[in-house]
């Protein structure tokens, strides 16, 4: 019989991969349903940025929320991810489509962190970046499943695709506000206002914005850099899923590792990887070495994100996990805004593989931010101690 605690944790993963599954089938039904009726391709990528927009700002407003419905904003973001999913290919035009689309952001950041306080905050602390390692796994699955189904299932005709892609995100909604255990929601619904430490917490927070924008702009131009090298496009999408294979396999047992060898150094070791990936994936001769590139790449980058929220989490008291991770996720979703307009611009300015330049030059910021900062507090001289003269003022 499994305790309450894995109980909780597998049934968050489940319920996670289920949302995420929908997630993944959205991203592809979307891009392909406007497109066949004649929207640019500027129109679909904004509209796509239109629902990190809604992530970003609802992601504010989660810790306010979750002080007054506890796991039950889990529950009702994901029923509301289902139903607008759903009423997607219902809609008729841009201020519909939009709209939509906006509004599923909003309910996918209700959806996420009231569970990654949850998972936070049930962890042993010898554990905890392991759980987040699992709950990043599943995730990953579902989308990786919905990203595949999608791609498979659309017809320009039917909405059917949009109502199998809606039905899981739904149901995890229903799962989650009917088998979640109920002590697991002290923290969450303590949750209190946190002033934000910006300094303390460059690290973990600069991790998800970085993550953010190389996910955001690898999604978007990738598979297009491939394909401008010559790869056939079964190759071309063999490749990125070589990328993703790398992020399921290793999220995992680096976050097994981050919890006995300690989180910043294992984080600060996939910076590295990931830095050296991205400078050698352009001049990479042939297609066996780009393979291991992308596969390092992938499983470095994809790991950066829970040994973020690892690290964030042991850093922060229990009544302010939600505040903290809306923060984290509002970070990530703007590193997403950023990070496909940045490599696109490089693209058109300097050619196909500057997007990779872009890339070293974001991850590059975020850790020279952090040594400048570790560098000022470990000169920084100590503020005088008042004077116990009996004289003294």
């Amino acid at each position: 019989m499994l305790d309450k605690r894995l109980r909780n944790l597998l049934l968050i993963c489940l319920t996670s991969a289920a949302w995420s599954f929908g997630f993944g089938m959205g991203s592809q039904l979307v891009t392909h349903w406007l497109r066949a009726r004649d929207q640019s391709e500027t129109e679909i990528g904004l509209n796509h940025a239109c629902h990190y927009l809604g992530l970003a700002v609802a992601s504010l407003a989660v810790p306010w929320l979750t002080r007054r419905l506890g796991t039950h904003t889990a529950a009702m973001g994901m029923v509301i991810c289902g139903a607008t999913l759903a009423l997607f290919p219902w809609a008729d035009g841009p201020v519909g489509w939009f709209g939509l689309r906006l509004l599923n952001g909003a309910a996918s950041a209700l959806s996420l962190i009231p569970l990654e306080a949850m998972v936070s905050r049930d962890a042993r602390p010898a554990e905890r970046t392991r759980d987040f390692g699992l709950y990043a796994v599943a995730l990953t699955l579902g989308a990786a499943g919905g990203i595949w189904l999608g791609l498979d299932l659309y017809r320009p005709d039917s909405a059917m695709a949009f109502y199998l892609g809606a039905a899981p995100a739904a149901l995890s909604g229903v799962a989650v506000w009917r088998c979640l255990m109920p002590d697991s929601t002290e923290a969450i619904e303590r949750s209190s206002p946190m002033p934000i430490q910006w300094s303390r917490h460059f690290l973990s927070f600069g991790t998800a914005w970085c993550q953010g924008f190389l996910e955001g702009g690898m999604l978007a131009f990738l598979s297009s850099y491939l394909t401008s090298r010559g790869l056939s496009a079964d190759l071309a999408g063999g490749m990125m899923g070589v990328t993703m294979v790398g992020v399921i396999l290793f999220q995992v047992p680096v976050s097994w590792l981050a919890d006995r060898r300690g989180r910043v150094p294992v984080l600060l070791g996939c910076y590295a990887i990931t830095l050296a990936g991205l400078a050698l994936v352009p001049f990479c001769p042939g297609t066996p070495t780009l393979a291991i590139c992308l596969f390092a790449f992938g499983a470095c980058s994809g790991a950066m994100y829970p040994l973020g929220l690892a690290l964030l989490g042991e850093a922060l008291p229990e009544s302010t996990l939600a505040r903290g991770y809306s923060w984290y996720m509002a970070m990530e979703c703007a590193g997403s805004l950023m990070g496909a307009p940045a490599m696109g611009g490089a693209r058109d300015l300097w050619g196909e593989g500057s997007m990779f330049a872009v890339g070293v030059a974001a991850v590059g910021v975020v850790l020279a931010g952090w040594i400048a900062l570790r560098w000022t507090h470990a000169t920084a001289v100590p503020a005088p101690t008042p004077s116990k003269h009996p004289n003294a003022a």
